[in-house]
């Protein structure tokens, strides 16, 4: 059996459908609440995920501090690390890469450019993902860029074990619609987000989003023999 170890870094961004599709493959999941909970070694899992949080990987706390000698560990043992927004900024830092604001925030569905890299076989090109973040990171020596888009070149990407992801597949519309709810206030703010636009498009892209979470799942499992 495949032991998951998810790390979640706040209430709010659970592992969405790719939690569901471990569950349905049978994975043995152990999730983590990092914030309150202690982070177990590497020894016991397979695979360990890193999600997503408005933190920054640059904030100097205790517990992203320990995410990130996990991730090392992982890779270390030539074992694979998915890193989820957040998640994919930690596994940049871990390794020499730089950490900064990016020029805009993305918030809502955008469409990103993929190479022909495996772990992308059988996405359009550019493919529907669902972005919420603000930060972007320089790829650490040594990595490959997996995908970009304009604002952003680097989407995903590939380091050793460790894939990072920038934007989100994970999602559902119930998820979408949660944050929305918990920062119509600030994203108000935002002059060039319109929180009730990205509310319309959900219906017609998450089922778009979805499959590309499926597409990138079955890829992630072939390369790395799950």
């Amino acid at each position: 059996m495949t032991d998951v170890l998810v790390l979640q870094n706040t209430k709010i961004e659970g592992s969405g459908l790719l939690g569901r599709l471990f569950c349905e493959d049978g994975f043995n999941i152990t999730a983590i609440y990092a914030k309150q909970e202690k982070i177990p070694d590497a020894s016991g899992y397979d695979l360990v995920v890193v999600l997503g949080a408005p933190e920054s990987a640059n904030d100097e706390l205790p517990y992203l501090k320990k995410e990130q000698t996990l991730i090392k560990d992982f890779v270390d043992m030539s074992k694979p690390v998915l890193g989820i927004c957040l998640g994919s900024q930690l596994i940049a830092k871990t390794f020499g890469g730089r950490v900064y604001k990016g020029a805009k925030k993305e918030i809502g569905f955008y469409h990103d450019l993929t190479s022909s890299a495996k772990l992308f076989a059988g996405f359009d090109n550019p493919f529907t993902v669902f972005h919420w973040h603000g930060d972007t990171f320089e790829l650490p020596k040594g990595a490959t860029r997996l995908a970009q888009s304009p604002d952003y070149p680097n989407q995903a990407f590939q380091y050793k074990t460790a894939i990072g992801l920038q934007f989100h597949l994970e999602v559902d519309a119930a998820m979408i619609r949660l944050w929305l709810d918990k920062t119509q206030e600030q994203l108000e703010k935002i002059p060039y987000i319109r929180p009730e636009k990205i509310r319309s498009e959900i219906d017609g892209n998450i089922s778009t989003v979805n499959d590309n979470m499926r597409r990138f799942y079955g890829n992630f499992r072939n390369t790395f023999n799950l």
